[in-house]
This record gives structure tokens, sequence and C-alpha cells, in this order.
């Protein structure tokens, strides 16, 4: 089985057609995807990144012209659209989606989510006003959580023991081995690339912070400052008395210097996860923010990666 796992996608359209086109140049064969939240937020395009995931994951034939439709409108190549067109349409109800505090606060629910910066408050008003209605519906109906029982995997958009209060930068150093209900936890929200092994022991870092130890700054995690070795991928050891808290980063707005998409895979046939990132048209979605009067910061990160 391999699951792709795309985090934080948040309104970032191009970003979300570069992960499917990224997929398919590769030849990715992809069972299920995993959607750990925050669908909107932040970027102009949060109609049509719901209408994919809707797609993805209620697989509906209503949708497909839309989404052709919506893929299209980029400027992307016309080689290029037809090949994430046909990726996208191949893999309907095949995710797996759960909310984000982004999702949540943007159809009311601000009491679910932690206080949110003036930029982000403000992009999640602007969602709000030119959310369509079938968009609304389906943020709400979304859950915090979601459990794979079958493959011993939990998805959540913080952490498994307070999924609704997103706790932002403390998610990892408040855990532990016995707050981690699965084998697997796949989380995004900080929009950093990570990977953490707990034993009921003690918590291991296992070196597998995807990102240079020169990147870092003190915002970050402070177990992420730990660890001092980048890794593209590791293995997945599943044996008794550990646990994996794996966060995949962000799509639409990564914050660890490298403005691409960030998403992985696991593959549980060789008990690997693997980061990948898929290159897209940052300036052209910095354009698109600041035409949508978006706050200038939102549009800055885009095309920064921080």
């Amino acid at each position: 089985m391999r699951f792709v796992i795309i985090s934080d996608i948040h309104s970032n359209l191009e970003a979300l057609a570069s992960v499917f086109s990224d997929l398919h140049n590769n030849n990715e064969k992809i069972d299920k995807i995993l959607i750990p939240g925050d669908i909107v937020g932040y970027g102009a395009n949060p109609n049509e990144c719901c209408a994919i995931v809707r797609f993805l994951k209620n697989g509906k034939t209503s949708l497909k012209n839309e989404i052709q439709k919506i893929i299209q409108e980029t400027d992307i190549n016309d080689a290029e659209q037809k090949n994430i067109i046909d990726y996208i349409l191949s893999m309907g109800k095949k995710a797996i989606v759960i909310a984000g505090n982004h999702d949540k606060a943007v159809i009311g629910q601000p009491s679910l989510c932690s206080s949110m910066a003036a930029s982000a408050e403000n992009a999640a008003k602007w969602t709000a006003k030119v959310l369509q209605k079938e968009n609304f519906r389906f943020l709400n109906y979304l859950w915090f959580r979601k459990k794979l029982r079958k493959f011993g995997i939990e998805l959540v958009h913080s952490t498994p023991v307070y999924p609704q209060g997103y706790e932002y930068l403390k998610n990892a150093a408040t855990l532990n081995y016995d707050l981690l209900y699965s084998k697997l936890t796949f989380a995004g929200h900080t929009h950093r690339p990570a990977a953490y092994l707990y034993t009921n022991q003690k918590r291991d870092i296992i070196a597998s912070v995807f990102i240079p130890a020169d990147q870092y700054d003190n915002r970050l995690m402070l177990v992420e400052r730990q660890s001092m070795v980048r890794l593209e991928e590791f293995d997945v050891a599943l044996n008794s008395g550990q646990r994996y808290y794996v966060n995949s980063g962000s799509v639409g707005q990564p914050r660890d210097g490298t403005p691409k998409a960030s998403y992985m895979i696991y593959d549980t046939d060789v008990h690997k996860i693997s980061l990948k990132r898929s290159e897209y048209d940052t300036e052209s979605v910095k354009k698109k923010i600041l035409k949508a009067k978006l706050p200038f910061d939102l549009a800055d990160r885009v095309v920064k990666g921080i």
C-alpha cells in the first residue's frame, strides 16, 4: 500500500497541481491520499482547492468538468495540464481528509482554534466571504482526526491528544509515547517537515527532521533544533514499543526555507517514508494573492519559503 500525504494546501492551487504533476512524472502509483487539514486559508484559490479535495474524497462525477476547468485556467502548459487532470481524476474516492484550524476558522468556528496572527485572521475573513456554499458544507463536515486501524495510522492536524486545540509550536514537544494512540501519526500545521520516533522508555530524536540545521531559528520547536542531520527518507520499523509522529510539511506555504510544495510518500510494503518537493511558479501565486488584496507577507512567504 502506498500513501501520499498532502497537508496544509492553504488555497494554493498551483502548488497542489504541482504535486499531482510530480506524482505523474515520477510514475508514482498511489493507493490512498491522506490530507491532514488546512485546505484553505492564506491563498487566493480556496474554492478551487476545495473542489479538487472534494473530488479526491467523494469521487463525484459532477466535479470532473469543474476540475478540468480549474486546471485549464492556470498558467501551466497544456501538456502538463492534461497530466495533472488525468492524475486527479484517477484518484477519485481515494482521499481521507480531516479539518485544520484554518478550515474551521473560515466557517465560523474560531473557538476550536488557537489565536491567529493578524494576516492569517484577515485571510480567513476574506476566505469566508468568497467561499462557495458547497465548500462551506464540505469543510463543516470534516472531522478532527481519523484512524486507519488496519495500517496502524492516525491522521491529525496537530496533536492526537487535543486536535481541536491545535498546539502550534509545541505540538511535538508536548507529546510522549502514551499520547500517541497509533503506531504512526501523520500531522501538519507547523509547515515544516519533521519526524520523531517515540519509545515507551523515552523520546528518541532519530535525525529525521528534514531541514538543514543552519536554517533553524528560535521559533522552531526545541526538539527540532536538537536534530543536526537532514534526511530525504527513512525506514519505519513499527516494532513493539515504538511509535512515530511525522509532519509532512506544507504544500501551499512551506516555512522550512524551501519554496517548493512539500509532501510525503509512505510505502507500507518496504516500510519507508520519503519526503518529496515539487516546483511551481511561486511568482504567479504571489501575484494572485496580492491581486486578491490579501496581506503582503502571505504573498512574500510563498516565494521565500519561510
